[in-house]
């Protein structure tokens, strides 16, 4: 075993000159600018709910709830903004590269049934050594700033701090963050990265048939997969669902599921209320995948900083939501090109599970019930869509601003990252 000291892995970032960056580094999310839609004949998404059912209160027993799924049709759109975001952290400077988001939802009837808009970053490589050409580190986005005479005398730093000093340099451990606001009383904020890269023409794994932790009940319900699902298949339900709520029992865990395993309803129905994500996978089917992207985020993680999920009072306090996972993949499929006869083309697709936990009553235990809400979609951008399979846009009924009638010329202003 060598003596030797071992030289050290860690690279200082490059330090941070006046100007630098001049542009953004968005990472993974720059395949994410554009409009998203569903379309004719095309998947459809699908949402599933459990609420308190009127009358119930935080200590009524968990079987009292009320279930809703439906088909819904999405608008999803994401706008890079192209000025980097300047980050003072000391010895650290961060440039993150924002991505905002405006989604806007309808159901099968053309009913708004939710919107909600936001903003991913990207926060940077997590890894270390950086590298002059990494593929997501170009331009960079995270520098070096150490002290100088001119800041030790401007900011009073002797006899703390004196020139060229400089602290430790900060590794990201998430690259991307997502922020959003939920009108029903909920802001939330996740973060994590891109967990799976594939250039293999292959789908992605979305997840094994009746994986519990994708599925609209938890085991904090009282499920059982071993004895629930056990002759359970994608076409036929389990054989207790035939029984009544009477013959399972009024209070067994059974009973209170029978109306999850038997819906249908405004275009719900099993398998897909009990688990959704089973949409993604069978469309996927029929899809040839060139690559993909698996990013991933969650509101909590085992160790470090954890994200957040802030409700307003009455959400707080009757139908807390208390956690927040979210799966996006970004992939490049293969589809007929509608503008080449007999050709064939390669565009983008989007598709996600997006998974609220709330928390509302007590369960048989005396603990709290997990009750998920689980929404997922498969989308595409609208320009890759032919014509005749495009739907309506979808525009919130916003008011507007009758008084404005000359509206001034737009200029673009760049952010200013001086000290001063």
């Amino acid at each position: 075993m060598s003596s030797e000291l071992q030289k050290s892995s860690v690279r200082p970032y490059p330090e941070w000159r006046e100007g630098e960056p001049k542009k953004a580094q968005f990472g993974v999310l720059q395949k994410l600018h554009g409009t998203w839609v569903n379309w004719k004949d095309g998947p459809t998404g699908l949402h599933t709910t459990c609420m308190p059912s009127p009358g119930t209160s935080s200590e009524t027993i968990f079987g009292v709830f009320h279930f809703k799924s439906q088909e819904y049709r999405e608008q999803l759109t994401f706008t890079q903004v192209n000025a980097p975001v300047r980050n003072r952290a000391g010895s650290n400077e961060q440039f993150n590269g924002p991505v905002k988001y405006e989604t806007a939802i309808i159901d099968n009837d053309g009913e708004l049934q939710h919107f909600e808009n936001g903003m991913y970053l990207w926060l940077g490589d997590n890894t270390m050594p950086w590298e002059d050409n990494g593929q997501y580190q170009n331009p960079h986005s995270l520098f070096q700033h150490p002290s100088s005479l001119e800041s030790v005398e401007e900011d009073g730093g002797a006899p703390v701090i004196g020139p060229n000093e400089l602290g430790p340099q900060f590794v990201p451990p998430h690259s991307i963050s997502r922020s959003g606001v939920i009108p029903h009383g909920t802001t939330i904020h996740i973060t994590g990265g891109v967990t799976e890269s594939c250039s293999k023409a292959k789908a992605p794994k979305i997840a094994d048939l009746w994986e519990p932790q994708y599925l609209s009940i938890s085991p904090t319900m009282g499920l059982d997969p071993q004895r629930d699902f056990k002759d359970a298949t994608l076409k036929n339900k389990p054989e207790w669902t035939n029984e009544t709520r009477e013959e399972l029992g009024l209070n067994s865990a059974q009973a209170y599921f029978l109306r999850i395993f038997n819906y249908n309803k405004f275009g719900a129905q099993y398998p897909y209320t009990v688990q959704p994500n089973l949409k993604l996978s069978e469309f996927n089917k029929t899809v040839k995948f060139k690559s993909y992207d698996l990013i991933e985020l969650d509101s909590r993680h085992d160790t470090g900083v954890q994200g957040a999920t802030v409700n307003n009072v009455m959400i707080e306090r009757y139908c807390r939501v208390v956690r927040m996972r979210y799966r996006m993949w970004l992939e490049d499929v293969e589809i007929d090109d509608w503008e080449n006869e007999g050709k064939t083309k390669t565009i983008q697709q989007l598709q996600y599970e997006q998974i609220v936990d709330f928390e509302f009553m007590f369960g048989s235990s005396g603990e709290t019930t997990l009750w998920p809400h689980i929404q997922v979609n498969t989308l595409r951008r609208i320009e890759d869509i032919k014509p005749d399979e495009r739907l309506p846009a979808i525009k919130l009924p916003e008011e507007s601003d009758k008084k404005v009638s000359d509206k001034p010329r737009s200029k673009v202003y760049k952010m200013n990252h001086k000290r001063d």
